[in-house]
């Protein structure tokens, strides 16, 4: 996906979580929570530096005219990809025994300093198969609750979840995680956590060995 159709995405994601303010399901509330309510504009303790760092829109909800459409005749930016992460140790919403949590800001760059928000991502890291076991059923179980449909399969040696509280998945409505082997180190495990579903086709994409 280009950096312009990634935004506009994300643009539509956050349009959303705009709209559930005053009435927020509790798929959308438990998806919040999973990013420590960062798309809820109102960043948890623990992440707020973080966030008023890199992404302080983020920080108190927009204001309703605050989306813009350029010209067509205005130069097209260029843009790079990068990435911000920040490491902790607790999830103040999920409650579970892991070695070390990551939280990475997707962003697309403009070489004047411009940045664009593409979405964001969570990461699980374990030191057992149990311990990563136990994390992802309690996601499931959570999500179980909440959701309308769901799919849970299994491809290249990983077990990939995907949960919506709508009639049909689509990458604006629901989420998707994915337990699989931790690459680079042995007998270790990952659960990466993001929104949208169908979003590694393949085995080089998702990363990680099979699950074993």
């Amino acid at each position: 996906m280009s950096a312009k159709s990634s935004i506009i995405v994300f643009v539509l994601i956050l349009l959303m979580s705009k709209q559930s303010f005053s009435q927020i399901g509790e798929f959308e509330k438990l998806k919040q929570e999973m990013f420590f309510n960062i798309y809820a504009f109102n960043p948890d303790s623990s992440v707020i530096d973080f966030v008023q760092k890199y992404y302080p829109i983020f920080c108190s909800p927009p204001e309703r005219h605050e989306w813009a459409i350029y010209p067509p005749e205005e130069e097209v930016p260029q843009f790079m990809n990068t990435v911000h992460s920040l490491i902790f140790k607790q999830h103040p919403f999920f409650e579970c025994k892991f070695r070390e949590g990551r939280l990475d800001f997707i962003t697309s760059e403009t070489k004047n300093g411009g940045r664009g928000p593409q979405g964001l991502r969570l990461w699980f890291m374990f030191d057992s198969k149990t311990d990563a076991l136990v994390a992802f059923n309690k996601l499931k179980s959570n999500f179980n609750k909440v959701s309308t449909i769901k799919k849970i399969t299994q491809k290249n040696g990983r077990i990939i979840a995907n949960y919506t509280d709508k009639e049909i998945l689509l990458r604006t409505n629901s989420v998707e995680f994915i337990l699989t082997n931790d690459e680079l180190y042995d007998n270790k495990y990952k659960i990466m956590f993001r929104i949208g579903s169908f979003t590694y086709p393949n085995k080089k994409n998702a990363g990680g060995n099979d699950l074993k």
